[in-house]
């Protein structure tokens, strides 16, 4: 056993990385260097500079066509729709990114705008271009099955104005759900060579996805129905059910005993919460009650995000949030999701986009959801888009997870005084050609802007003695990997 004495970085939510093997690859950069990052001094300044460390260079980040693989992906559910930028021009942010997943919504309403009749890439839904140019760049779509037409119901729109559809409708009216089951048949046929998983619906225990009050057991019918046009197109389709707004134990339950509970292969979920790690707890037993009936435990992450802003629209209103903020929160909820076993992990969304305020005196009106990894406008990046860069670039299919022995002693506690070890969440890993060990830690507490430095002793088995502070110093250049 070799012990490492580690100076963790000066950030509320304390991150660290520890790599048995060779050194980083980093690119030699002077601390002046660093990208131009907007409107807030958050991690651009960083917890590094805080600490007093030398800025050795910069992680070297990868475009999507020169990873691998991995299980980082982009939610970028409305990049075939009708914007500023081009399809192709928000496609190359999120090849850019390197997320080598990308996960789509196909608008029914805009692709049959007249019976039987289907345009895939039209002026407002250009869905071919958005799929063409992901597989162009080494990027994996995933489609969500989700929404209405207006030729065949009641026109309705959801909060981000998509037509929303009627259950009922689709699963018992027999002309509608003849024209349903056409629609996707041949828009799975379509796109079966580079589409390989579909999620079927949106947070189906939420009312605001649905014109009329859906059951579980509607929901499971849907599952059944859907999953049986995919596989009889492509049979070695990746059938994804749930898309859960949170964890509801309630509805898994339900879906596990009813019609669709072999009609798909994994469940999703999203974990959304004020700290990062607050659904880890939920997803465990939600994993306990899949294998409990049969079904994979692993799960699939498909949408969860954080606002950088308090004055935002969609969930997250009126928060203490910052940029700062943002970015270690996507850092430690990826971070989870892979320590969790997911097999994909999502994040919520590549642009700031418009959406209504849930909450505050202005509820119901008009706002930015602003959980983009980019702003609305500028269509610069913020903190986060860098952090999430950092993150695909170090972690790829190159690492496995592994299990490693590590123990925590806490020297100097900093901003921190009442947080025992016990709140030190670790990700382990190896790398495959070596075996040499990873180790990500970070301090699970409610984040913060500034903090002042801790110092904890680490004890780790198998890995090589070092001094962590010049770990430390390669990963917070740029200071996008602080959590």
């Amino acid at each position: 056993m070799r012990y490492c004495r580690l100076r963790p970085l000066a950030m509320t939510a304390v991150f660290g990385l520890v790599w048995s093997g060779p050194a980083l690859p980093a690119e030699r950069a002077g601390c002046d260097d660093a990208v131009e990052v907007k409107r807030d001094i958050g991690p651009a300044k960083g917890p590094a500079r805080q600490s007093n460390l030398e800025c050795l260079g910069q992680l070297r980040t990868r475009r999507s066509e020169e990873i691998p693989g991995s299980c980082w992906g982009v939610s970028c559910h409305w990049i075939a729709d009708k914007h500023k930028l081009t399809t192709d021009q928000r496609v190359e942010q999120l090849a850019k990114l390197g997320a080598k997943w990308g996960f789509l919504v196909p608008d029914w309403d805009r692709i049959e705008t007249e019976k039987g009749k289907y345009d895939f890439n039209g002026p407002d839904h250009r869905l071919d271009e958005a799929v063409h140019g992901m597989t162009k760049r080494k990027i994996a779509p995933i489609i969500q099955i989700y929404g209405g037409n207006r030729l065949y119901m009641p026109a309705g729109a959801d909060p981000n104005k998509r037509q929303l559809a009627d259950a009922a409708r689709l699963l018992d009216n027999p002309d509608v759900r003849r024209a349903w089951h056409r629609f996707l048949e041949t828009m799975v046929s379509r796109y079966r060579t580079h589409v390989k998983v579909w999620e079927i619906w949106n947070e189906p225990n939420g009312p605001w996805f649905w014109q009329t009050p859906t059951t579980v057991g509607q929901y499971g019918r849907m599952v059944k129905q859907v999953s049986q046009i995919i596989k009889s197109v492509d049979p070695d389709a990746v059938i994804l059910a749930g898309s859960t707004a949170m964890i509801p134990m309630g509805l898994f339950g339900g879906l596990l005993a009813g019609e669709g509970k072999d009609s798909f292969d994994f469940c999703a979920i999203h974990p959304y919460g004020a700290l990062p790690e607050q659904a880890d707890d939920s997803i465990r037993a939600l994993q306990k009650l899949l294998a409990s009936r049969g079904k994979s435990s692993v799960l699939w992450q498909s949408e969860c995000g954080f606002p950088s802003n308090a004055d935002t629209g969609g969930w997250g209103y009126g928060g203490p949030w910052n940029e700062t903020k943002h970015a270690k929160w996507v850092l430690r909820r990826l971070l989870c999701d892979a320590s969790l076993g997911m097999k994909v992990s999502i994040y919520f969304v590549l642009n700031d986009y418009p959406s209504l305020f849930e909450a505050g005196p202005r509820r119901g009106q008009m706002a930015t959801n602003r959980k983009g990894l980019h702003y609305a406008g500028s269509w610069e990046p913020k903190h986060a888009a860098h952090a999430f860069r950092n993150l695909t670039g170090l972690f790829d299919d190159r690492l496995e997870s592994k299990p490693a022995q590590a123990a925590f002693q806490i020297v100097q506690s900093g901003s921190f005084p009442d947080v025992p070890p016990e709140k030190i969440r670790t990700y382990t890993l190896a790398e495959k050609k070596t075996g040499s060990t990873v180790l990500v830690y970070w301090l699970g507490v409610a984040m913060q802007t500034d903090a002042v430095p801790a110092k904890v002793k680490l004890t780790l088995r198998r890995c090589f003695e070092i001094q962590f502070s010049a770990f430390a110093r390669r990963l917070d250049i740029k200071a996008i990997m602080a959590m």
